[in-house]
């Protein structure tokens, strides 16, 4: 069986998950759990070994209640996700809480773009619901899949909403058109993922050497777009809450290296009051930093 047809298949069976209730959605996450931990042992020791690194003031017996937490939330994201497709405003509204969208909209009444700069924590991928809240063109920045088909999918599920996505090689072409043409617009991205290893930004996140994309820093100062935090809580299971949060209000003020820090240390924040609610399993800290390049001050 070819790829294609593989994924084709794959998709039409996630769709039909899409309609599954709630209740049924968070019982298969359940038993999800105990085969891609117990059983498979997805990624458990990229997961181990990123929690050890992170936390090493932190004994053995809660590295490894916090990576079981890990792997309850990872199942129930996953079926978040697909169940996302079959989702109606209502259950946006009711699981989705947006507190302060107002903060935003100012800016947009004053005709100014903004970043956003959100991470891998909680449920992001609920976060296309945002652009019904928010005046701005809503426009995300993401990294395409691999697989062009199920890349294909995932996108008609996010921008059913009105967010447009961006590659996240063209971002800058796409601000300079809002800029043109005076459009303000809602810049909003995940800066915490893996850039190539030819980027040269490096810092220190949660105790390791970690790239970063030096973009969102550049843009915002080129452009003077007021920087902001996303900030996502989970209040109960299913149900989450966002808060922005004004980080730097004229970033061309500052230092590109101020702002991607002030980002890296309000993300360590929220990570470290629950930190099982962070994406463990993703090959953060892969690329090694070369001894030439120095970590950013």
């Amino acid at each position: 069986m070819n790829s294609r047809l593989s994924t084709n298949i794959g998709i039409f069976f996630l769709k039909i998950m899409a309609r599954f209730p709630f209740w049924f959605i968070y019982l298969l996450s359940g038993f999800f759990y105990l085969i891609v931990y117990y059983l498979v042992g997805y990624r458990r020791k990229v997961v181990r070994q990123n929690l050890k690194n992170a936390f090493p003031e932190k004994p053995t017996f809660e590295i490894k209640s916090i990576e079981k937490k890990y792997y309850h939330h990872f199942c129930d994201l996953t079926l978040e996700t697909i169940k996302m497709r079959g989702m109606k405003p209502a259950d946006f509204e009711e699981r989705m809480k947006v507190t302060n969208a107002g903060l935003v909209n100012g800016y947009f009444e004053k005709g100014k773009s903004v970043m956003v700069l959100t991470m891998h924590y909680n449920n992001w991928e609920w976060g296309v619901y945002l652009s019904v809240h928010l005046k701005h063109k809503s426009l995300a920045v993401y990294k395409p899949l691999q697989n062009d088909v199920f890349d294909r999918f995932m996108n008609q599920t996010r921008t059913k909403f009105g967010t447009e996505l961006i590659k996240n090689d063209q971002i800058y072409r796409r601000v300079l058109k809002s800029e043109k043409h005076n459009e303000p617009i809602f810049i909003w991205l995940a800066g915490d993922q893996t850039p190539p290893v030819f980027h040269k930004s490096w810092y220190r996140f949660l105790n390791q050497d970690a790239l970063f994309y030096p973009g969102p820093a550049i843009i915002s100062k080129r452009f003077n777009h007021p920087v902001f935090f996303q900030k996502i809580e989970k209040t109960s299971r299913g149900k989450y809450e966002t808060t922005f949060e004004l980080l730097f209000e004229n970033p061309e003020r500052f230092t590109e290296n101020e702002i991607i820090k002030t980002y890296i240390q309000r993300m360590e924040e929220v990570i470290r009051e629950q930190p099982e609610f962070y994406l463990w399993s993703h090959k953060r800290w892969k690329h090694k930093r070369p001894q030439d390049l120095p970590i950013q001050n």
